[in-house]
């Protein structure tokens, strides 16, 4: 025994499942939203500080790292700007020269070399 709606309803699952396998196929999905491309940034503290002769400052960086990539220890370059102005470790450790005057320390990423940050100390 058939129903009047019965016809209906068989039309209406037919067309739903051609609208499912319409929207499943290959040709027809939705691309993914492409990753963000990787900006390498570089922080530096303190920029600018005001030290005796002799005195020593720990500097501290902050690099962000590309996904999938690790790293042994943070890659970062220092060096004093001006010659005769304190000397700075690998660690980021400066101390001044016995000489007052303003110097500047430069830090870079060895991975993304243009890729920089100064500080400004100043020995009194």
């Amino acid at each position: 025994m058939a129903f009047p709606g019965d016809q209906l309803v068989r039309s209406l699952a037919a067309s739903l499942l051609l609208l499912v396998l319409a929207c499943s196929a290959p040709g027809n999905a939705v691309p993914s939203k492409p990753a963000e491309p990787f900006v390498p940034t570089l922080s530096l503290r303190p920029v600018a500080i005001s030290l005796g002769p002799g005195a020593t400052q720990n500097f501290q960086t902050e690099i962000n790292i590309p996904k999938g990539v690790s790293y042994s220890s943070s890659p970062v370059g220092w060096r004093v700007v001006e010659p005769d102005g304190g000397t700075i470790t690998s660690a980021g450790l400066y101390t001044a020269p016995a000489i007052p005057g303003v110097y500047h320390l430069q830090v870079w990423r060895e991975d993304f070399q243009e890729i920089t940050a100064a500080a400004t100390v100043t020995v009194k």
